[in-house]
């Protein structure tokens, strides 16, 4: 309500901001708000300058990273989604397996060898005689590509539905969910910030927890100027399929494949991941593939070029090698059409989430590193204990995640 001053205001209602507002919202003394446009109507692209990469069917979640301090938020992260399922009566995540790949022989192969055993991650060598045919008839794959199935709740969820499910849990718990787009934040003055909308809303608030992703830098955030985030152009390939397809190929997982000239894509790519057909909702059936790593020159600068980014059909090469690569790998695959789905990642030099209190009353929780799925409500947990109480409640250090400016 406007003229109300909040104990906390969320900018940003994405995975992160969605995630946080559930938890701060349990705080029964506190009055909170989240913030954050819904995803635009068809005939709102093209004027929208504030879009989400959470628009989506499809985003792997497992918790065997190379990055040890990467699995423990996974980890808490996924145990709960059943529960934010069952609070908001929204399914959104299918625990269908993924399998990583990693290629023969090489340091890296070794060390996430090491990383399932250290952290008790169950998973299937795949690498032996039969075993990958008698469970997965519908793939090949190359003989230097080691397979492992991460059967520990591993999977995908639906993005738009997890973030759905986590804002009804929130408002349903007193969190005031506001559709908007804030375009400043102006420093702590008599006893609140004050948030001025697109709408021309003024809101305030004793506490602010900024979780505006990608978009950090592109807005009067006067608390959160020269935060260091490199901004990142993705593509993925989205090939249709029909029903009878998706129903031959009914048996495959998810992938998380590490190879440096896989499909003969650049150096940048470390290899790719792949979904299993997941129902868009369009009403038809896609499998969708894009790279691990960054493609090249991935940076962009302004809210311009993000916008023409994503109403473009993104990078043909990503979108030729790797729909070739896919359909190789699925040996009679029919596909009935190839088009590109573009978004926009941030990174930090930590290859870590920055989730710090920068002042007593602003904290920032953002940069995914491409892997904001995965490791949302955990984020979202911790920022919102850390913006209300000033406490951190995690078993890892905060120093791993503090704001690194320019």
């Amino acid at each position: 309500m406007q003229g109300e001053i909040y104990d906390l205001c969320i900018v940003g209602a994405g995975m992160y901001g969605s995630a946080a507002a559930r938890h701060a919202s349990t705080h029964s003394t506190a009055k909170v708000c989240l913030i954050g446009p819904n995803e635009p109507r068809a005939d709102e692209w093209k004027t929208r300058e504030i879009l989400s990469s959470h628009y989506d069917e499809g985003r792997i979640v497992h918790i065997p990273y190379a990055n040890p301090v990467m699995q423990v938020l996974a980890r808490h992260t996924i145990k709960r989604f059943r529960e934010i399922e069952k609070l908001s009566g929204i399914p959104f995540y299918s625990p269908v397996g993924t399998i990583v790949t990693v290629e023969r022989g090489t340091s890296y192969f070794y060390h996430l060898l090491q990383e399932f055993e250290m952290h008790n991650i169950n998973y299937v060598d795949l690498s032996e005689g039969e075993i990958l045919k008698q469970r997965f008839p519908c793939l090949k794959l190359d003989y230097r590509d080691y397979p492992l199935f991460d059967d520990d709740r591993a999977g995908y969820v639906r993005a738009r539905a997890m973030v759905a499910a986590l804002k009804k849990v929130a408002h349903s718990q007193g969190c005031h969910i506001v559709d908007d787009i804030v375009e400043e934040v102006k420093k702590f003055k008599d006893g609140a910030h004050e948030i001025i909308t697109e709408k021309g809303r003024v809101l305030k608030a004793k506490k602010v927890l900024f979780c505006t992703g990608a978009f950090t830098e592109f807005k009067k955030f006067d608390p959160l100027k020269k935060l260091k985030i490199q901004v990142n152009k993705e593509t993925a390939a989205m090939l249709r399929i029909s029903e009878d397809e998706k129903d031959r190929i009914s048996s495959m997982p998810t992938f998380a494949m590490y190879r440096n000239d896989l499909a003969d894509m650049p150096a940048t790519a470390k290899g790719a991941y792949i979904l299993p057909p997941i129902k868009y909702p369009d009403g038809h059936w896609y499998l969708k593939i894009g790279h691990l790593g960054t493609q090249r020159n991935p940076e962009v600068e302004t809210l311009e070029e993000i916008k023409e980014w994503y109403k473009s059909d993104g990078d043909q090469e990503v979108l030729d090698k790797y729909s070739r690569f896919l359909i190789d790998m699925i040996p009679g695959l029919k596909v009935e059409e190839i088009k590109g789905k573009t978004c926009i990642t941030c990174d930090s030099p930590s290859d870590l989430p920055y989730i710090d209190r920068i002042s007593p009353t602003v904290t920032v929780a953002v940069v995914g590193n491409g892997r904001g799925a995965t490791i949302c409500d955990e984020v979202g947990r911790i920022a919102a204990e850390l913006s209300l109480t000033g406490k951190w409640n995690l078993e890892l250090s905060p120093k791993l995640f503090e704001a690194i400016f320019a």
